[in-house]
């Protein structure tokens, strides 16, 4: 009885070591990252960059980084080309910036909804415009 303990102890370690691979993203789940994600590219002018269509990205990526991104609605995708709704909600803190700037611009959120383009090259999705509010 107790070599057959033994031996189911092993077995039921190794079942519960399988790896399990995430599925694929999906285009539009693919495009929606790429949306969210671009006030934390917005740090490093590297991935800025490569967040854009060659040529593409704006001098003004410092601005990006006030602003939070919201995918709102449904993105219409044709092709290789998509339309996206996003919300850009101002007032969003750095945490560069500390409580300080926190409890002085508590009041400034702001939201606007614009239409962001994306264009895919080769099999990634890249922001063609990406316009901010004013």
């Amino acid at each position: 009885m107790k070599n057959w303990i033994l031996c189911l102890i092993p077995c039921l370690l190794l079942a519960g070591c399988g790896e399990s691979a995430a599925p694929p993203l999906t285009t539009e789940e693919n495009v929606y990252a790429h949306v969210v994600g671009l006030g934390d590219a917005s740090g490093s002018e590297d991935m800025f960059q490569a967040a854009f269509v060659s040529g593409a990205a704006p001098k003004n990526r410092e601005d990006y980084g006030k602003y939070a991104f919201v995918v709102d609605g449904t993105a219409e995708i044709n092709g290789d080309e998509a339309s996206v709704p996003v919300k850009i909600i101002g007032g969003v803190i750095s945490s560069q910036e500390g409580d300080s700037a926190a409890k002085e611009k508590a009041g400034d959120k702001s939201e606007t909804q614009m239409t962001w383009k994306l264009q895919r090259e080769g099999k990634e999705w890249k922001i063609k415009e990406a316009p901010l509010p004013g």
